[in-house]
């Protein structure tokens, strides 16, 4: 029951995440002409907070956040950051495909992997 509770959270504070990675990566690169590296690096950035102090009060809400914590979470968010940062590089410049299928792909894939690593790594006890 905890880990499915844990699972919820983590989801909803993604889902909350992703909606500000994705609205304000897609009024970048449709609405403001922006390429869709910059797009994507600015609206991860815009997302992260978010993400981070989510992830602290309802999801981990018995870890501490402390230095050493926040370091490791940071270390994950750059991960992260990289992985979103490969995918629309592969799927916009490479494969020449939309933004759009990049994001879709960013949402199916990242996640995982973060949950993971925050779980057992990042914000472990």
């Amino acid at each position: 029951m905890v880990a499915f509770k844990q699972l919820s959270r983590f989801g909803m504070v993604g889902v909350v995440a992703t909606a500000v990675h994705a609205t304000v990566g897609l009024g970048l690169e449709i609405g403001a002409g922006a390429h869709p590296f910059w797009a994507n690096l600015i609206a991860f950035s815009c997302a992260l907070g978010v993400s981070f102090l989510g992830q602290m009060k309802l999801t981990f809400p018995d870890r501490v956040a402390d230095g050493s914590a926040f370091t490791r979470f940071a270390a994950v968010a750059l991960l992260g950051l990289g992985l979103n940062q490969l995918i629309v590089w592969v799927v916009t410049s490479q494969l020449g495909r939309p933004y759009w299928l990049a994001l879709t792909i960013i949402l199916f894939t990242v996640p995982v992997v973060t949950f993971v690593m925050l779980k057992y790594w990042a914000l472990r006890r």
